[in-house]
């Protein structure tokens, strides 16, 4: 092993692992596939987050410090993981060891960020000042600063080569999958325990119960203890196609427009390759798409002055999209008339970003009272389905909190949560659940809200 250049922390950190980690952090971002799914490609060592540092994040966006209590060592990793069968592509990836760790040997606790912009500077490992870190760094801090050691995947194509396919479950499922794989290849034997918790947040919610989905058949290193998603998207993702229709003009504004363009990009990007990534689009707005895209983050793509308005003044899907797309695509994500070549593959692929869940992995589902974003209503869409489909699932609602906010908020009874399932302590007081309504809220999607796995 080659000297560590005395650096104590850093010194701390490898000591734990099975490799020098000695690779620069720009390697993390430019190595290519190879070996099984989960295999480790590289590994650099950058720096200590200190507590403090931790706690002022939360004292940044208005809450309280829930109680943290140890600073961790932050690593960057790169792994192969899967698209399909066979299909090898790289992620990306955040260690975070804290210097005083949940239990000996320690559960890793692996949780699924939400929307930060497909451009390569929004990759959460990267910390670029121009990225975006409003609600990941307070994810990862609230269990790292904890004891938990966390991986967190940037997923594929965000940093590293490709175009980010943003909520694309098979990328995203498979990777928080293959974190698992990852760390226990990282770390010396003894290290980590066999047990693993999955936490997500937004589309990292997404990304979670999509692993939860896969894990019988994809499988994952340890068993998989508890998922746990904080205001999920898993509503019909036929609300892509809806929204670029016509009707949905009524619907959309300039974040639900440019993410539909990270969508379509994405998925025509993972299901048909790089040359047809952009076919969704008019002729004329291809090359202003992509470099809108590869541009900025989330606030500066989704930004009422920065984002779609600026290319052409677009407001609606009819002014970025072909026709085929706003009317064949769209009126299939609306009304469900999917009576095209086209819109036949596009209810196929929305079905394929909602897996059917397994009845053997519990899921805890956290809806935030007060998120005006993916709002109580958007998130019972997505509790019906997994009801429907028979999901152990526990329905959790933190009074109060907003869309960001009940990562915070519910990390007490979270973090006592997996105490609980990962080193066997006392088991929480059950959770706030729908009483925390005035009334109960109903799915008020206002297009079908498919419920069984056949459906979008």
């Amino acid at each position: 092993m080659p000297p560590l250049g005395g650096n104590p922390d850093r010194e701390a950190a490898v000591a734990l692992l099975t490799t020098s980690c000695d690779d620069s952090l720009d390697a993390v971002y430019t190595v290519a596939p190879d070996g099984p799914k989960g295999h480790l490609l590289a590994c650099a060592y950058e720096r200590k987050v200190a507590v403090e540092e931790m706690r002022g994040i939360y004292a940044a966006g208005g809450h309280a410090d829930p109680g943290l209590t140890t600073g961790a060592y932050k690593l960057r990793i790169a792994y192969t993981t899967e698209r399909g069968p066979g299909e090898a592509v790289v992620t990306s990836a955040a260690i975070y060891i804290p210097e005083e760790r949940r239990g000996d040997p320690s559960p890793l606790v692996v949780t699924g960020h939400g929307s930060v912009g497909s451009a390569d500077i929004c990759a959460p490992s990267l910390e670029d000042p121009d990225g975006f870190e409003k609600d990941w760094k307070s994810l990862v801090y609230t269990f790292a600063g904890d004891g938990w050691i966390v991986a967190q995947p940037d997923f594929p194509g965000l940093g590293t080569a490709g175009v980010t396919t943003w909520m694309h479950g098979p990328d995203e499922g498979h990777a928080i999958l293959d974190a698992t794989r990852a760390a226990r290849e990282l770390f010396a034997s003894g290290v980590l325990s066999d047990k693993n918790a999955l936490i997500g947040h937004s589309n990292g919610g997404h990304a979670v119960l999509a692993a939860q989905a896969y894990v019988d058949d994809y499988g994952a290193a340890g068993s998989v203890e508890t998922v746990v998603a904080l205001n999920p998207f898993w509503l019909s993702n036929a609300a892509w196609g809806a929204l670029i229709s016509t009707v949905g003009n009524a619907l959309i504004d300039s974040t639900f427009l440019a993410l539909s363009m990270m969508y379509f990009r994405g998925h025509l990007d993972a299901y048909e390759g790089p040359d047809h990534a952009l076919d969704a689009f008019l002729p004329d707005k291809r090359e202003a798409v992509a470099a809108l895209l590869d541009s900025g983050c989330w606030r500066t793509v989704t930004g009422a002055e920065t984002g779609p308005a600026t290319i052409g003044g677009a407001q609606f899907g009819a002014d970025l999209f072909i026709p085929e797309y706003v009317d064949e695509v769209g009126l299939c994500g609306f009304n469900g008339m999917c009576d095209t070549p086209l819109s036949e593959t596009w209810r196929e692929r929305w079905v394929a970003d909602r897996p059917p869940v397994l009845t053997s992995t519990p899921i805890v589902h956290i809806t935030g009272e007060k998120d005006d974003f993916l709002v109580p209503g958007y998130q019972q869409c997505g509790i019906d389905r997994l009801e429907a489909q028979g999901a152990p699932l526990t329905v959790c609602v933190e009074p109060g909190s907003n869309h960001s906010g009940v990562v915070p908020d519910s990390a007490d009874w979270v973090r006592r949560h997996l105490a609980h399932v990962l080193l066997g302590e006392a088991e929480p007081e059950a959770c706030a659940g729908q009483e925390v309504f005035a009334e109960a809220p109903t799915c008020n999607l206002p297009i079908p809200n498919g419920l069984l796995p056949t459906e979008p």
